[in-house]
């Protein structure tokens, strides 16, 4: 199969694998365009923060994230072709960190911390024992004793049930799922796992714009928010930086939410190993501490609410049949 080094655009998309994400705080303006009532398929958006940890994987310090997929054109993980009006590009069918990518390139992790805001506890402790931010580390993947072909993935890769798109729209939803046993999401001290990320389905949004320039695209790619929790069993040095960095997510709404948002185009690398196709690429990520309780008890009282009106007016209705 013929292949070029391509530019990183189109996350989880390729020509064959075109690739790109990348991050800010709080929404910003290209997020912000994007029409997320359009949606069909995905009810989870982006939620604005104002206390976020900013990563980066470069290919160069051999990190960042993995799109591969089986190369025969008639296996079931072989990913489809994009539909969507102005697209014209292939969706490779599974999604990993460099860490765990087939290509058994030797990375430890997908990206390193190099920054952020609103997170006193974690950034005070770090300067208090003199930890640098890229000892700070970021992967996701499935587990080490489990196969490739359990990482992120398409599922069975229908129309209308693991993405959406049309000829006439030139939006594409896909989400990508893994069973939550077989992969993990965390963050690392060194070599050291200190908090698990917990399971989330990676969304992953297109809006391909009115033209086939690149210019007016928007890519975005998040997930479900979550509970972070401590990795038991840790040495007091990095048990006391978890604790941190879980004290800020408390104070700043109890949940974490992985976003990356396509604002500049870089390059991506191909690859060959354990008998798939890979596309390498950066990993610009932004970990958002957020609130969702406040939604979701509004979206359940109104669930209450309507639930009751319902039951109202079929004990209405029943007994006006009664009195027939």
């Amino acid at each position: 199969m013929k292949v070029q080094l391509l530019t990183m655009r189109n996350s989880f998309s390729t020509v064959l694998v075109t690739t790109t994400v990348a991050v800010s705080a709080a929404l910003p303006v290209q997020a912000a365009t994007f029409d997320f009532s359009k949606l069909q398929l995905i009810s989870t958006k982006p939620i604005a923060a104002s206390s976020e940890l900013s990563f980066f994987g470069s290919l160069d310090n051999n990190e960042g994230q993995t799109a591969f997929f089986n190369p025969d054109p008639n296996a079931l993980d072989r990913g489809h072709t994009e539909i969507s009006l102005n697209s014209g590009n292939f969706a490779p069918y599974y999604a990993t960190g460099r860490n765990a990518s087939p290509e058994n390139s030797g990375a430890t992790r997908a990206a390193s911390l190099e920054g952020g805001k609103s997170f006193p506890n974690f950034f005070n402790y770090l300067n208090n024992n003199s930890i640098a931010l890229n000892n700070i580390g970021f992967s996701y993947g499935q587990k080490s004793d489990r196969d490739f072909k359990e990482a992120w993935n398409l599922g069975d890769d229908l129309l209308g049930q693991d993405w959406l798109a049309s000829p006439t729209s030139t939006i594409e939803e896909r989400i990508y799922t893994a069973n939550p046993d077989a992969v993990e999401s965390y963050f690392s001290l060194g070599d050291t796992k200190i908090v698990n990320l917990g399971y989330t389905p990676f969304y992953v949004l297109f809006e391909y714009g009115e033209t086939l320039a690149l210019e007016d695209n928007i890519d975005l790619f998040y997930t479900d928010p979550v509970k972070a929790t401590k990795v038991a069993g840790l040495d007091p040095l990095a048990e006391g930086l978890a604790d941190a960095f879980l004290q800020d997510i408390e104070n700043n709404g109890g949940n974490v939410q992985l976003v990356l948002e396509d604002i500049a185009a870089e390059d991506g690398a191909f690859a060959f190993g354990n008998g798939f196709n890979i596309l390498n690429f950066p990993l610009p990520l932004s970990v958002r501490a957020v609130s969702v309780s406040e939604p979701s008890a509004i979206l359940g009282f109104l669930m209450l609410a309507f639930s009751g009106i319902f039951s109202f007016s079929k004990q209405q209705k029943k007994a006006k049949n009664t009195l027939k």
